[in-house]
């Protein structure tokens, strides 16, 4: 997943897509780690600077996997001079933080001169440059700003953070509704004099500054740009609530369940302790004993997987789904204002305006792609509805109980699919064949076979990283240069806010030798930020990688389940997308790409975290070494290909809800500001004829007295445009099976066809690093879709209709092979 931020100037007029990080560059020269984990450094022209030793990936598994053992523990954390958050010279404290927002400020203040002041073809020439400089200026403090409010254990650099976001975010707001830079990137671009020097990716990025200034209401009236940009505030501040009645502690009592004590008997003892010694009991009046608890996160996942009383979980299912009242009229108004907003600069909808310029382009062709999809996958409901009650019926006669005649509910689909694995055979755990740092080397070696680069771990300096737990991995290539950092935080403590996982760009790639001069006294790119090639200094990027990760117990590596690892591999897809999309602009490197295709790298990371030929290359037992073995990997995926309608159906109705929700048919167009519409809403889509399942129509129904919607975080970071992750996973499918040949590791190995097929292929990769990864966002995805597919395996005509990107592209991705089944 991707971190997000306001999507508007920051990308100038949509400068923050994603929060974004920043990142050290050495120049002329790379630094390496000895055989002793001690920093040395070597000129990038020695052409033994990286040969791969085996040092080095010992010294990167260790680092995670036992810290102590090298030169990176956490003495360096607090002893020193401090170099600054991230080697950013001027974030050294929440003081010169804050300085550093007033330093950017007057930066862009000093660009917007410039833009508003050229006045020949040569000076209309940089207008572009200086635009995507000035969108650079903002992001290098404002997106550090977002993970340090994330992530950082001081309240002093929390309270800074929170105060420069705020100021620069109003900033941004003038920005994007300038009429004189709007006025000046016209002349520019309808300039065919100048516009016909354009390269490719330099008329995208212009065509990006276009498109979301005009979306900005550039061309409103004052009263109506007034309008806009209070819109546009109250927006900003409903989505922060959302999101923090969200996480507010529910302790009333429509959110407490009392469960017999002996109803806890089956879940994990460790559970039940914890459940007993956190929460209240008392005596029934026949003589029952009963414990009293809050229905969150933790003990819904265990009470609806492992408890035998169906009431206990009807009644734990309820509580818990019936989420928070606050979140909801958080909810109910920030979609309203977003429609209002919508509306404001003559769009029909939410959903019209953000699909303007994505790969789906409107409501309409999303819903043909849904649609195509929920065709495909009925059978498999079905299916899957029949099992678990046929699983359930067997188990009540076995057990001698009155058969149920009733249908089967939400609350009860966790609990038999469990039932149901078990009658099959639990699968041992396999988290010992998964430390992390076996996890971070085993990605290294697929990063290196398939694009010729690899992570190497390198020593933070002081006052650089804000947490000892976090590690810092540089990326570097076979010509031994550095293509920029990587920082992982992966582990949970109370000090980090609950994002899940996430990729924080602090840094995007950028060159900087051309950049537009400026007078004032205003900090500069120093030699550990850039890197030199082939007579051009380029800005490296940095990302910060955000798991949470259980905490290793004392002598025990950290060790990951099967889910941890796809997650990792993800966001690792996040980062190398980053690492390789340099095309030169900020405004569309790495992940700055349509929010439908920017899941697409990551997603086909988790392909390859379940290929048995790739995790023949890490996954082995941190005790013995014993490697995983094969057959546990086809059980598993079998399993996983087993229940995959379930996750389908999750995430095309969550996709279907976020539409509907940003369409032009919600409550408040229809004089219905009652609260509650997004429940009446949420009723009618489970009603959908689309997401009907023949077999059983309860296991999917709508559960009365329930607000699942208060608890859907991705409609403030994707507001109608959610169905992006589903798109892509079809589109990684595809990718998987005819770019890299994947192994299709769910068919058992006699089954496979070809035996010797890998997805390790270096030609492979490197085709998707020149038609998808190398771009960012500076190509039509479209068009990088159909580049990449073309290779004899898609027949031409779809390519020709892929390329266009039309309805009849959108059809053909819903006919694809729906992923995983």
């Amino acid at each position: 997943m991707l971190a997000s931020g306001p999507r508007r100037l920051h990308r100038l007029s949509a400068l923050l897509t994603q929060a974004h990080f920043r990142t050290r560059i050495w120049s002329g020269c790379t630094a390496i780690l000895d055989t002793a984990g001690r920093r040395r450094l070597q000129t990038s022209s020695s052409a033994a600077a990286h040969e791969v030793t085996r040092e080095d990936e010992v010294l990167l598994r260790d680092v995670f996997d036992l810290p102590s053992r090298t030169t990176l523990g956490s003495k360096w954390f607090h002893q020193g001079t401090p170099t600054g958050l991230l080697m950013e010279a001027r974030f050294l404290s929440p003081e010169s933080f804050r300085k550093a927002g007033r330093e950017a400020v007057a930066e862009a203040d000093a660009l917007t001169k410039k833009v508003l002041a050229a006045r020949s073809t040569s000076e209309k020439r940089y207008i572009i440059k200086c635009l995507d400089q000035l969108s650079d200026a903002l992001c290098r403090v404002m997106d550090v700003a977002e993970l340090v409010r994330q992530v950082h254990p001081d309240s002093n650099w929390q309270e800074a953070a929170e105060a420069i976001y705020g100021e620069m975010f109003e900033y941004m707001n003038g920005l994007n509704t300038h009429v004189g830079l709007y006025s000046k990137l016209v002349e520019a671009m309808d300039d065919p004099q100048i516009s016909r020097d354009f390269g490719p990716v330099e008329r995208e990025v212009a065509l990006s500054f276009r498109r979301d200034f005009e979306r900005s209401g550039i061309h409103l009236s004052e009263s109506a740009h007034s309008r806009f940009v209070a819109l546009s505030s109250s927006i900003h501040d409903l989505s922060r609530d959302f999101l923090r009645n969200q996480s507010l502690l529910v302790s009333s009592e429509s959110h407490t369940v009392s469960i017999p004590v002996d109803q806890l008997r089956s879940l994990p003892s460790q559970v039940t302790m914890e459940i007993l010694q956190s929460s209240p009991s008392h005596k029934c009046s026949d003589g029952t004993t009963v414990v009293d608890v809050v229905a969150d996160d933790f003990l819904a996942q265990y009470i609806l997987r492992d408890c035998e009383d169906q009431k206990v979980r009807e009644n734990v299912y309820k509580a818990w789904q019936r989420g928070s009242s606050k979140a909801v009229e958080s909810l109910e108004g920030l979609l309203e204002d977003r429609l209002k907003l919508a509306q404001t600069v003559g769009f029909g909808s939410f959903a019209h305006m953000t699909l303007d310029d994505k790969m789906a382009r409107s409501p309409d062709h999303v819903d043909e792609f849904l649609r195509g999809l929920a065709t495909q996958a009925r059978p498999q409901w079905d299916t899957l509805a029949r099992s678990l009650r046929h699983t359930r019926d067997h188990s009540q006669r076995i057990s001698k109980r009155s058969t149920s005649t009733t249908g089967m509910f939400p609350w009860d689909r966790d609990f038999w699919v469990g039932q149901q694995q078990m009658e099959h055979g639990a699968l041992p755990a396999m988290s010992h064949y998964f430390s992390l740092g076996r996890v971070v080397l085993g990605l290294s070696r697929v990063f290196k076979n398939l694009y010729g680069v690899e992570l190497r771990a390198a020593t933070p300096q002081p006052g650089e990283i804000w947490h000892p737990e976090v590690r810092k991995l540089e990326v570097v290539d076979e010509e031994g240069q550095l293509l920029g950092l990587v920082y992982c935080d992966v582990f949970s403590r109370n000090s980090k806010a609950h994002v899940g996982a996430a990729h924080f760009t602090a840094r995007c790639a950028r060159r900087v030798d051309d950049d537009i001069k400026i007078p004032g006294d205003i900090p500069g790119h120093s030699n550990q930020t850039v890197v030199e090639r082939n007579g051009q200094r380029f800005q490296l990027p940095v990302v910060v990688l955000i798991c949470n990760f259980s905490a290793p117990t004392t002598g025990v590596p950290p060790l990951l389940s099967w889910s941890n690892v796809e997650t990792i591999f993800h966001e690792m897809g996040h980062a190398m997308h980053s690492m390789l999309g340099q095309n030169g602009f900020h405004n569309v490197a790495g992940t700055r790409c349509p929010i439908d295709f920017v899941e697409l790298p990551s997603v086909l990371m988790e392909h390859f975290a379940r290929s048995p030929q790739v995790l023949a290359l890490f996954a082995s037992h941190y005790k013995t070494g014993a490697p995983l073995p094969r057959d546990l990997i086809y059980k598993r995926a079998a399993q996983r290909r087993q229940y995959a309608a379930l996750d389908l159906h999750a995430q095309l109705f969550m996709s279907a809800l976020d539409q509907r929700y940003h369409s032009a048919t919600h409550g408040i167009t229809q004089g219905d500001k009652d609260p509650g519409w997004t429940t009446r809403m949420l009723a009618e889509i489970h009603n959908d004829p689309m997401f009907h399942c023949s077999a059983d129509r309860t296991l999917f129904g709508h559960v009365d007295g329930t607000r699942w919607q208060s608890r859907f975080t991705h409609l403030v970071g994707y507001g109608a445009s959610y169905y992006s992750y589903l798109f892509d996973r079809v589109l990684a499918g595809q990718i998987w099976d005819r770019v890299f040949q994947g192994d299709r590791p769910f068919l058992q190995q006699e089954n496979a066809g070809n035996a010797n097929a890998t997805p390790l292929s270096r030609d492979a990769g490197e085709r998707f690093n020149k038609e998808v990864l190398c771009w960012g966002g500076g190509r039509n995805p479209w068009e990088s879709l159909a580049a990449v597919l073309n290779n004899g395996k898609t027949p031409p005509r779809e390519i020709e209709d892929i390329a266009k990107g039309s309805k009849a592209a959108m059809r053909i991705v819903g006919s694809w092979r729906l992923p995983d089944m």
